[in-house]
């Protein structure tokens, strides 16, 4: 996709929330979203359990800047950040910044015979804009969708996405119940079927299942 098609659904983004975006009528104007998510010293025992999250035969047809979230389990984290800078000529620089920190440690499993299911299924489809969804089943996981964008008739300006994420420390043990041909395993699925096709401008999408996910989708766009 050539990158002046792919920006062309910012305009309608931008349009639909301008109502919410900080304005400048001289100076400079600096809009930022700063995040922390932290995860640390859980313990979760799950025994024949059964987690599910699905984002089925939805958001068809979405327009603008679209972030999702559908977590099923423990300890899951998720957030969406959106930083507009939209300013008038006087404004002499636009800055938009998202800041996002994200820590996963220290965290111990143990699933036996559970099933962690995670699927976007016939999702997504016509849509245009940017769309950041995190679908994630299971335990301690995180997911992130940001959009920084700076427009304006400024002489300078950027847009900024910065993110650092951090796994460690973590111990998951996974074991099966039963015993023989009853035996029942661990099992883990994420799938993506069908779903952003016709879609236009930007699409993030981290489906997950399991246990310490991270995902995170950012977007940084400066138009003058």
């Amino acid at each position: 996709m050539k990158p002046t098609l792919a920006l062309k659904p910012l305009a309608f983004a931008l349009a639909a929330l301008m109502a919410v975006a900080a304005q400048a009528h001289d100076g400079t104007l600096d809009v930022k979203v700063t995040d922390v998510q932290n995860n640390h010293g859980n313990k979760v025992l799950n025994q024949s359990t059964e987690n599910n999250a699905s984002s089925n035969d939805s958001l068809g047809g979405y327009s603008g800047v679209v972030g999702a979230n559908i977590q099923s389990g423990d300890n899951n984290q998720g957030a969406n950040g959106v930083a507009i800078g939209s300013a008038d000529r006087d404004a002499s620089q636009v800055f938009a910044s998202v800041n996002v920190g994200q820590s996963n440690g220290g965290n111990q499993v143990l699933n036996a015979g559970t099933t962690n299911n995670a699927s976007a299924n016939n999702s997504g489809n016509g849509g245009s804009g940017i769309a950041g969804v995190n679908i994630s089943s299971g335990t301690s996981n995180q997911g992130k969708n940001d959009v920084a964008l700076a427009s304006g008739d400024g002489r300078n300006g950027g847009a900024s996405t910065n993110t650092v994420q951090d796994v460690s420390g973590n111990l998951t043990l996974n074991v099966s119940t039963g015993h023989g041909w009853s035996a029942a395993a661990v099992t883990n699925n994420a799938s993506v079927n069908d779903s952003f096709n016709r879609s236009s401008g930007v699409v993030g999408v981290n489906v997950q299942a399991g246990s310490g996910n991270q995902g995170s989708n950012s977007v940084s766009v400066v138009k003058f």
